[in-house]
Order: C-alpha cells, then structure tokens, then sequence
C-alpha cells in the first residue's frame, strides 16, 4: 500500500512580507524559518523544535521565495511520516519544493493581474 506523500502549502500576504506554512502526513510545527533581503544576500534565521528536522527544508524553502519575490518570508513547516524510508523522504523533498514552485507562480501570476 502507497503512502500518501502528499504535501499542503498555504501563503498569506502580511503587509509586504509572507507567511507560508507547509504542512505533510501528520500536520504540526517543526521548524520555523524566516528569510529576508538585506544588502544584495538572503539572511535566514530558524527556530527547531526539539525532536523535529524540518529547519534545513524549511529555511531553504524560505530563502527560495525571499530571493524570488525580494521581501521578507516566513516559512511555518512541519511534516510527520511515521517510519519514513530514505527514498520516502527524498519523495517528500521533492513534492515541496514542487508545491512551492507551484505557489510562487500562483503568487507572481497574482501581482501581475492585480498590479
């Protein structure tokens, strides 16, 4: 039987700067990542919970969208697969940088329509 690898990803604009969370198997917060622009580079910062190992992604995730859309991002990411194998947990990589490729586009696609 397959596992469901699926990842959910939800963006909110706050003010200038965006919120995104990032949500897999058994939704909760594991890591928080916030990237921002300053002087020509991407400066990041994260916060782990113990016992969690979502702070890699999440602030890669973070500097992605930063670098893209040039504004300050917050990435809230926590992804729970009981017992992952190796390859489960490439797969689960895979999808987010896949929805968050899809959810910058849907951003950009937005600011051109309404700007």
């Amino acid at each position: 039987m397959e596992r469901d690898l699926s990842i959910q990803i939800h963006s909110y604009p706050m003010g200038n700067d965006l919120i995104i969370l990032i949500s897999g198997g058994q939704a909760h917060i594991g890591a928080v990542a916030v990237a921002f622009p300053q002087m020509d580079r991407i400066h990041t910062e994260t916060i782990t919970i113990p016992g969690h190992r979502e702070d890699q992604l999440a602030a890669e995730i973070a500097e992605i969208a930063a670098s893209k859309l040039n504004r300050t991002v917050t990435v809230l990411m926590g992804i729970h697969v009981d017992h992952a194998t190796k390859e489960e947990i490439d797969e689960i990589v895979k999808n987010v940088h896949d929805a968050m490729n899809q959810e910058l586009e849907r951003i950009e696609a937005y600011k051109k329509d309404c700007f």
